[in-house]
């Protein structure tokens, strides 16, 4: 019965409140403003549903998003689809540097599966071969 809880209750929980008026503030900004929401930690992985999808075309957002060290798995997840055809995205998608050495714990100990996302088409590609093969090694040490 408690998972009904929201069901039945009129309007929303204040943290629902909160989260959907810091939703709000994100809607409609630019590119430009939700990355420098990402660098100052203002705007995290919460908020990614708030802005314009088509902002996951641009590889500066997705970089950023790693930088800031957010979940890799929910970053590659919004990325559009096109991207993962692009040799040099999933080359720079696969750099060690978003791996080793980073700050944060839990974001060294995610563990991620680059071939679920790579296009058919650069699956038997050598340079992706190769990254794949370097960060597998990064991984095991």
């Amino acid at each position: 019965m408690a998972e009904n809880k929201y069901f039945y209750q009129d309007g929303y929980s204040a943290q629902e409140e909160k989260k959907l008026k810091r939703n709000e503030e994100w809607a409609g900004k630019s590119l430009e403003e939700v990355k420098e929401g990402i660098a100052n930690d203002s705007l995290d992985v919460d908020q990614y549903g708030a802005f314009s999808i088509e902002f996951w075309k641009d590889e500066s957002l997705v970089w950023a998003c790693l930088k800031a060290e957010h979940d890799i798995e929910l970053v590659f997840n919004h990325v559009r689809k096109f991207l993962w055809r692009d040799k040099g995205f999933v080359l720079g998608a696969m750099n060690e540097k978003w791996f080793y050495p980073l700050t944060s714990i839990e974001f060294q100990d995610q563990e991620f599966n680059y071939f679920d996302y790579i296009h058919e088409s650069l699956k038997q590609d050598q340079d992706v071969i190769s990254a794949l093969n370097k960060l597998n090694n990064l991984e095991s040490s």
